[in-house]
């Protein structure tokens, strides 16, 4: 009689690096569910629950009775280009929602708010180019449809995740009991043109002959860090905008050179849904030149 097992895969670096040579757990296999949900101080219900269901538990653990292959466990991991589009929707609005020192067991996750005039673009995030780490449920309006007004707002966020704590300390720091958004160390390698074509999408407008960027979330030595980028990276050249708000706080934010337009056209009309092209000052007829969305 064929002896059964339970393999046991710890998924958390998987997400990040695409290891799996490291992920089995160790002294797993194990022989039986109580040698399991001791090993993992948990209950012999849970390893039941989570056996094959493709289910995650605690974020974390893969139950399953077959040992996995490097391609299926691959298939658990978060696409390049997936990362390159989170990168860029950090360096505008969205948020990691995250707390590791009061909450250290709940993962991270994104949140994106987004204006109702572009839907278009919270469903091209939701249910394409991030939908491997997201639910199938709607985006939720705001205010809520049921109370009789039109939304101005939608919210959405993606699956509680190891890779996002795992990130939350790169893009964030704590500073008096607040989790205050900053520049990860390596955000040059981190941008790409995809990310900068998310970047323009979510936090981009078109006004003068040129793209401006809001870059309110972050300091003015950072955003001229990122001007250097822009310049180093992609020979694309700006200049610095001074905002005073309402409040007489001041922020800062980029404006693209006019010269430098051709250029940045060239590196992210690929990657820009047609209904966002106007963020680039093109019609969406210019869709027709674009090569093929990352999906």
């Amino acid at each position: 009689m064929r002896k059964s097992y339970i393999w046991v895969y710890d998924i958390t670096n998987l997400y990040i690096e695409g290891q799996v040579d490291n992920c089995l757990v160790n002294i797993a296999p194990f022989t039986t569910k109580t040698e399991c949900a001791n090993f993992l101080k948990t209950t012999r219900n849970t390893i039941t629950s989570y056996l094959d269901s493709g289910k995650i538990f605690n974020n974390k653990l893969i139950f399953s009775s077959i040992e996995l292959s490097k391609e299926e466990l691959l298939k658990l991991s978060i696409p390049n280009t997936v990362w390159e589009v989170i990168t860029g929707e950090l360096l505008g609005d969205g948020h990691i929602s995250c707390d590791p020192i009061n909450k250290p067991l709940i993962n991270g996750r994104l949140e994106f708010t987004f204006a109702a005039t572009i839907l278009h673009y919270v469903n091209y995030l939701k249910f394409n180019v991030l939908a491997s780490i997201c639910t199938t449920s709607n985006p939720t309006p705001w205010p809520k449809t049921d109370k009789g007004q039109q939304p101005s707002q939608y919210w959405f966020s993606t699956k509680r995740l190891p890779a996002l704590t795992t990130i939350h300390s790169l893009w964030y720091k704590e500073i008096e009991g607040k989790y205050i958004k900053v520049l990860p160390d390596n955000i040059e390698s981190l941008l790409t043109p995809i990310g900068l074509a998310h970047w323009i999408m979510g936090d981009g407008y078109f006004t003068n002959g040129s793209t401006k960027i809001c870059t309110d979330n972050f300091t003015k030595e950072e955003v001229l860090i990122l001007m250097d980028i822009l310049v180093k990276k992609f020979a694309i050249k700006a200049t610095i905008n001074k905002r005073t708000n309402p409040d007489g706080t001041i922020k800062w934010r980029i404006n693209i050179s006019k010269l430098s337009m051709d250029k940045l056209i060239s590196i992210v009309q690929s990657y820009v849904i047609p209904e966002m092209l106007y963020k680039l000052g093109l019609k969406k007829s210019d869709y027709d030149k674009q090569r093929s969305l990352p999906r």
